[in-house]
């Protein structure tokens, strides 16, 4: 891409401006972003010499908004928070830093979209959610903490009792985050959650065996991931939370996300509709009822179906434990979580991009661009070559 002298003068001079602000040092600029010192100096005096690519690396090292400095403007990009809790062990490796920046790159795609298309703001760009520490001053905090925030988003949406379809649909489309599937090095982590200011972004791996052959469990990994994006404290940097398995261990923020999954998909009022009052049950056989109407009614797996129902009364928690083994059928139809396949851009991205390009909004080349399709490859609306 040619610059016009102006255009490389405002972008010397932010990224001047940003590298100052930041107590860097050329040498510091330069080996983030994998250039020569001195071509960052040439930058700075407003001199041509780098290419886009690396524009937008350096953009990255300055924590700048790459679009933005490219037409010599200067936008921030606050450091994003990483939240990773989904195993006994984590083995996050460093290459996957590079996966969930551009993971978050697709909200922010997302955003832009949504602004040039003239539509309003989804909830978490309207800041309708606050970020807060989880509940912990006591053992049950973080499970009712989690139950509350759950019924607040339901209450958001307009849906306290209703069971929820395509849950992806309900988060990109009403919510604001997005959601993709990338190949993870990291081969323990099976999910991540990505977020800076109100751009977030749920990450699936591509890996995860159990959730591809469990599409029940896709929405609760999915509605898991969604109480981080919307609610956790966004300290900045990668946080990863290690998981043990045990109750009392297991981090505050896991334990209230858990729960907010559980509350979203089988709702407390919906689930007082569907069975009745919450009697505690302590008979197996019709307690076994039970779960097997509140998951077919709602599309859960067993497990949670099980817990949820202990921990609202509706079953005695005595034999949790044996109603935990004795699997119940799945009766009517499966919800479809419908997910980008791997490396693809999100879906919601893909849709906008064919709204502002059927509509003029951006050139064929824009389009490709940001779907990351060769520049001669045919658009995937394009009617197919005769």
């Amino acid at each position: 891409m040619c610059y016009g002298s102006s255009v490389l003068d405002r972008i010397g001079q932010v990224v001047l401006a940003a590298r100052n602000q930041a107590g860097r040092t050329r040498d510091e600029i330069a080996l983030d972003a994998g250039i020569q010192p001195q071509a960052l100096e040439s930058l700075e005096q407003g001199k041509p010499g780098l290419t886009t690519t690396q524009l937008v690396a350096v953009a990255r090292a300055l924590l700048l908004d790459p679009v933005a400095l490219l037409s010599g403007r200067k936008e921030e990009r606050p450091v994003p928070s990483v939240f990773l809790r989904h195993a006994p062990m984590q083995d996050f490796d460093a290459q996957d830093y590079s996966v969930l920046d551009e993971a978050l790159e697709e909200s922010r795609r997302l955003n832009r979209l949504r602004e040039l298309l003239g539509r309003k703001p989804l909830l978490l760009q309207a800041n309708v959610f606050q970020t807060r520490e989880a509940a912990a001053d006591s053992p049950d905090a973080p499970a009712w903490d989690g139950y509350k925030l759950a019924r607040d988003v339901r209450r958001s949406l307009g849906q306290t009792k209703e069971p929820l379809s395509d849950i992806r649909e309900l988060i990109e489309g009403r919510l604001g985050a997005t959601v993709v599937v990338r190949q993870l090095v990291s081969t323990k982590v099976t999910a991540a959650t990505v977020r800076a200011d109100v751009a977030a972004a749920i990450v699936l791996s591509d890996t995860d065996s159990q959730r591809t052959s469990n599409p029940l469990l896709a929405r609760v990994i999915v509605a898991h991931e969604l109480c981080h994006a919307l609610f956790d404290p966004l300290a900045g940097g990668l946080q990863i939370v290690l998981d043990e398995n045990n109750e009392r261990k297991t981090n505050a923020a896991e334990r209230r996300a858990r729960a907010f999954a559980a509350e979203l998909l089988l709702p407390l009022d919906g689930l007082v509709s569907l069975l009745g009052p919450s009697l505690s049950i302590s008979d197996a056989d019709t307690a076994s009822q039970l779960v097997a109407r509140a998951r077919s009614h709602f599309g859960t797996p067993h497990e949670i179906a099980v817990n949820h129902l202990c921990n609202h009364g509706f079953i005695h928690i005595s034999i949790r434990e044996r109603l935990e083994h004795d699997k119940t059928p799945f009766t009517g139809m499966v919800p479809t979580t419908s997910l980008p396949r791997a490396s693809e851009p999100s879906i919601a991205v893909r849709e906008h991009v064919e709204v502002a390009h059927r509509d003029g909004h951006i050139t064929d080349g824009e389009a490709r661009a940001i779907l990351s399709l060769d520049r001669l490859a045919p658009l995937p609306w394009d009617p197919p070559a005769l």
